[in-house]
């Protein structure tokens, strides 16, 4: 019920009254002891609407008049304090300057009547000036009236505490209690407002997670008391960095969530983390600090509030990342690009677990002999589709994550299998495989490779080659060198992959000392039609011949770039002027074919 409907509803309730008991004038109250330090009636109903004021009377606009229960007569205040009905006839007319007209005559008669809800008294109506006086009886026959009334007064009174507990429960639900700001969950509420107003205006807003650099040494060194006049502190100068209609809230520890709208200069974000960096005075110490924070922008980042709220808290690691006290973007594209990558990553996860990747067999051939001296193993994924994945397409997904690691020893174990098929089938080729940068570097390499061929002997190994890129070096020079050492004391033949396109490839011919060369096949295939191409061909051939180590040539398409190859001295070659890589059964059918011409 609103104000005026109350009113409205008392005002009709004591003309009722003034009615039933033909008396001229009353008034209804309410008592009220929580909106003021002491007790008050406060009127909600007279029968005349122009009264004299009184000190004793203050009138606020739109609540009425509000008496001083202690200030009460005892005309009006016995009825309060005895908590019954009170009858009186006057032989000496009485005034009552407090409550009626001043131009009404003396009160002769009065009743004044309590209003109860249960034990608790909650109000007061009187009467006067009834010509034959307010006999007892009177209050069976009033009492519907006077229990409407009361209904009234318990309802409003519930409705009062109703609203107490809406409060209660809103701050406590949705406000942080320590800083006074949303919490997580009415941010959300806010978030989704937010972007509801942004879509209707078609504007954009600006969500910022900021991030205290190194609070947790302030609650270590100085205590958490002084730990949250920090965040207090924090807290209000946000409040004063942005403006009235942006969003703060506290997330929780010492993570804030500011929501602009329309930002179009990147010297708000700036000017939000400097404010932060003013020393803070607090409880006898000077507090200095700084904080990192991460932006994404909606409509350019079009998520959802629990995702922009994601981008943000990634971006605000890379600026912690980057030097602290300072502001970064989110990135969406290389977002998007690693959404794809950790896809892939996955499927190709599935497919080592469900035996769809397999190697396919590249044949070897040695120039002075002839002959097909081995493969290379070139791995491919049978993908659910039916198509056939090549690795171009998946492995730069993976590259230097665990399953890099495990695809490489995966890659391994077969490929020593089918060593074992060669040795079973009495066949004198050997194997070679690629190694990524990550998998030979880690750990766990020589372990795994000491343990699967630990029942070998050194003849079954030395038909084994690791092939690893040139580009290693530049990871781990050290621990490349050492690992080809170790290798190598194991009788595992190592070649150094796509040698000429590194920036020192001269330095690794006498670091890294490998058994073989493999020349990068953007040379190889270069070579007829670029004499550059053709003459850094040759040096590195020779360069590896003064070396002693074997070379061999990838990407051979032609029959004369083979013969200028073996003109220079090559060792060996491959490419699809003899075969690609097949299936292990096509792989030595075609070897077992092939006749050099």
């Amino acid at each position: 019920m609103s104000s005026g409907e109350k009113t409205t509803a008392y005002e009709s309730l004591l003309s009722e009254l003034l009615h039933l008991t033909g008396s001229q004038v009353g008034f209804v109250g309410e008592i009220d002891d929580k909106s003021h330090e002491t007790s008050h009636l406060d009127i909600t109903a007279l029968s005349d609407i122009t009264r004299r004021q009184s000190p004793n009377i203050r009138e606020n606009i739109g609540t009425g008049i509000h008496i001083p229960i202690d200030g009460l007569d005892d005309l009006l205040g016995l009825p309060i304090r005895t908590r019954y009905t009170v009858s009186r006839t006057f032989e000496s007319p009485l005034t009552l300057p407090l409550l009626f007209p001043g131009n009404y005559p003396d009160i002769h008669t009065y009743m004044g009547i309590p209003l109860h809800a249960g034990n608790e008294q909650i109000g007061l109506i009187g009467v006067a000036n009834r010509s034959e006086g307010y006999p007892p009886s009177l209050i069976a026959l009033l009492s519907p009236l006077l229990q409407t009334v009361e209904t009234l007064f318990e309802r409003e009174r519930l409705n009062a505490v109703d609203q107490e507990k809406k409060q209660w429960l809103h701050e406590n639900i949705n406000i942080d209690g320590l800083t006074s700001l949303p919490n997580r969950r009415l941010l959300n509420e806010l978030f989704q407002d937010e972007l509801t107003a942004a879509r209707h205006r078609r504007g954009s807003i600006s969500v910022c997670f900021l991030d205290l650099d190194d609070f947790k040494a302030i609650n270590d060194l100085q205590g958490h008391a002084v730990g949250d006049e920090v965040l207090r502190c924090v807290a209000d100068r946000l409040r004063g960095a942005v403006r009235h209609h942006d969003v703060i809230a506290r997330l929780s520890g010492d993570e804030f969530v500011i929501i602009l709208r329309d930002v179009e200069h990147p010297r708000t974000y700036r000017h939000i983390l400097d404010q932060l960096r003013h020393p803070m005075h607090l409880q006898g110490h000077v507090i200095e600090l700084s904080a990192s924070m991460g932006i994404t922008r909606f409509p350019s980042d079009d998520s959802d509030s629990d995702l922009l709220l994601r981008h943000a808290d990634q971006a605000m690691y890379t600026a912690k990342e980057t030097g602290k006290n300072r502001y970064h973007f989110f990135d969406l594209e290389s977002h998007h690009s690693q959404q794809e990558r950790f896809a892939i990553g996955e499927q190709v996860q599935h497919a080592l677990d469900n035996d769809q990747l397999e190697l396919f067999y590249q044949p070897k051939l040695h120039y002075k002999t002839g002959v097909v001296s081995g493969f290379e193993c070139l791995i491919r994924w049978h993908h659910p589709s039916g198509k056939l994945v090549y690795p171009g397409r998946f492995l730069p997904y993976i590259e230097h994550t665990k399953l890099d690691i495990e695809l490489g020893k995966h890659v391994i174990n077969q490929a020593v299998s089918t060593l074992e098929t060669f040795q079973a089938q009495g066949l004198p080729y050997t194997i070679s495989i690629n190694l990524s940068p990550s998998h030979f570097l880690n750990d766990e390499f020589l372990d795994h490779l000491n343990n699967t061929l630990s029942r070998y002997d050194m003849a079954f190994r030395k038909r084994l080659t690791l092939e690893i890129l040139e580009s290693t070096a530049l990871d781990d020079a050290g621990l490349a060198a050492s690992n080809i050492k170790a290798c190598q004391a194991l009788g595992v033949q190592l070649s150094l992959d796509d040698f000429g396109t590194g920036f020192a490839s001269l330095s690794y011919l006498r670091k890294f000392s490998t058994n073989e060369i493999k020349i990068d096949r953007s040379f190889i295939l270069g070579m007829l039609d670029d004499p550059e191409d053709e003459m850094i061909v040759e040096a590195i051939i020779a360069l590896s011949r003064s070396f002693n180590r074997r070379v061999i040539a990838e990407g051979v398409e032609h029959r004369a770039t083979e013969e200028k190859l073996i003109a220079m001295g090559c060792d060996m070659g491959q490419g699809f002027l003899y075969s690609p890589a097949l299936p292990l059964g096509e792989a030595l059918d075609w070897a077992a074919c092939y006749a050099h011409p």
